[in-house]
């Protein structure tokens, strides 16, 4: 395989920054002037990268299908149309704009590819049936609107084919800065993005529509990398903060002591997952403020956390003695439940608020700088009072703008899961569909609450325990994703703590 051209799901290979499509755009052709390159030069490189690509991904091909826009992505696809040609492929290549219109280095592309013997054809002349890879190089990374009629009737007729398709830089109509599709987009079986890795490639919908995601430096990814920074960070398995050690004379006091405050009547097994990840994850005590209907339930599901049993003298002097508390699990709506939420945020001790908290928290509007919320896209829509579709139309900005508005490190939740402080942001590589399942964000608090008393700092607990939480279901689903429960996770939660 090229050297620079890097498969982003091996962990090692993995960039530790994505960044926003206009920074790439901004920049790539000041850093190739200054290493003495073209900007023909760079889509040479892009063109040459993406059909080296397509014969290794690919190696049975004989005939392919380029799809031309209007931009530069038109460009990077003819040159990939031209080489395939001078290999003895059988190319059809068709755009959706009159190729006369196209300018500057796409149109000298478009020039080379003619002057070989190139032609283009109507989409209703081609033999689609013979078609073996598809090449999207129909929208890049600018689109800002919706996808237009012309592009969305290809989009939608290459989704309904057979054949791979291989996106270049980005899948059309999918926002390189957001993942979300713009009406409509391609769904790729391989994306290879240039230079560097955007935002949108991670997060939102990507996953659906990215296929496997490569990286093609073209030559200047390191010059660039230096040149350029972004206040997104990427973690993998090869960047993941280290937790502090124990001590060989150490004690269950010296391992933190941990408050989970939650499980009203009907929601008991939220808490007692989340009490049981702390504990796999290291805390040295756990205490558990619920129901008291249901205290037997918790006792016999782990008897090695610890129950309060009176609310007044008992929880106040637990909520004095926790190192870490748990606000949320199970919680519920209740009078019960909002009277707990009060005398829980009526102590200034670290916290993680998750599910019901943070419904109560989104109605009160409290703010504070040492705890950590954990909302999912709809739960996140009403700490913002917007609707879930604005939250996906901008994931960055809505993880950033929970963090400012309610102060402390916010989590959104979901794939390509985001953690910011309002300023730096961090996207999860870790993580499958099997997690889309009850009681796999429980979990999540409980993790928190542990590492974040083994970490420096609380920014890299939460990206320590996001990745840890998503690589525990990657090791789990072995068996297959449907039907993997939260508990599935508990055993492999304690490798995991203990490999670093």
């Amino acid at each position: 395989m090229d050297e620079n051209m890097l498969p982003v799901n091996i962990n090692k290979s993995i960039p530790q920054q994505a960044y926003h499509a206009e920074t790439v755009r901004d920049n790539e052709l000041t850093i190739a002037a200054r290493l003495g390159l073209m900007s023909m030069q760079l889509m040479q490189f892009a063109g040459d990268s993406a059909f080296n690509l397509l014969r290794q991904r690919y190696p049975k091909a004989k005939t392919i299908l380029v799809l031309c826009g209007s931009g530069n992505n038109a460009g990077d696809g003819l040159i990939l149309a031209r080489l395939a040609r001078a290999a003895n492929f059988h190319v059809y290549v068709h755009s959706v704009v009159n190729p006369d219109k196209l300018n500057g280095d796409a149109k000298r592309a478009c020039q080379q590819f003619i002057e070989q013997g190139g032609q283009f054809h109507k989409f209703n002349d081609i033999d689609v049936s013979r078609i073996d890879v598809i090449v999207d190089g129909l929208l890049g990374t600018g689109l800002t609107g919706k996808v237009r009629e012309n592009y969305r009737y290809v989009i939608e007729l290459i989704n309904q084919l057979n054949a791979p398709i291989l996106s270049l830089d980005v899948p059309s109509g999918l926002n390189a800065n957001t993942g979300m599709p713009m009406g409509c987009a391609v769904h790729a079986d391989a994306t290879v993005t240039f230079v560097a890795l955007k935002h949108g490639l991670l997060t939102g919908q990507a996953a659906d529509y990215c296929g496997q995601v490569f990286l093609a430096g073209l030559g200047i990814q390191d010059e660039f990398a230096k040149l350029c920074n972004d206040d997104v960070g990427i973690i993998a398995n090869d960047n993941v903060p280290f937790l502090r050690r124990r001590c060989r004379s150490s004690h269950k006091g010296d391992s933190g002591r941990v408050l989970l405050v939650g499980g009203n009547q009907s929601t008991m097994g939220a808490i007692s997952l989340a009490g049981q990840a702390s504990l796999r994850c290291g805390a040295g005590l756990v205490s558990i403020a619920c129901h008291p209907q249901y205290r037997g339930f918790l006792l016999a599901s782990c008897p090695e956390m610890m129950l309060v049993t009176d609310f007044e003298e008992q929880l106040t002097e637990q909520l004095k003695s926790a190192d870490s508390i748990v606000l949320g699990p199970g919680l519920g709506l209740d009078e019960w439940a909002q009277q707990l939420f009060v005398k829980t945020l009526n102590t200034d001790k670290p916290m993680i608020v998750d599910g019901d908290g943070l419904t109560l928290l989104a109605q009160s509007q409290h703010s504070r700088d040492n705890w950590i919320l954990t909302p999912h896209p709809k739960e996140a829509a009403r700490l913002l009072n917007i609707s879930v579709a604005q939250v996906m139309a901008d994931r960055f900005e809505a993880v950033k703008s929970i963090a400012l508005q309610y102060g402390g490190i916010c989590i959104l939740k979901g794939a390509g899961t985001l953690i910011s402080d309002g300023v730096q942001v961090a996207i999860n590589t870790s993580g499958n569909p099997g997690m889309a399942s009850g009681g796999m964000g429980d979990l999540l608090t409980g993790i928190l609450a542990a590492l974040r008393l083994q970490s420096a700092t609380d920014f890299e607990a939460c990206c320590t325990g996001v990745f840890f939480h998503g690589k525990a279901a990657d090791l789990a689903c072995e068996d297959g994703e449907k039907g993997m429960l939260a508990s599935d996770l508990l055993p492999i939660l304690r490798q995991l703590v203990n490999r670093t």
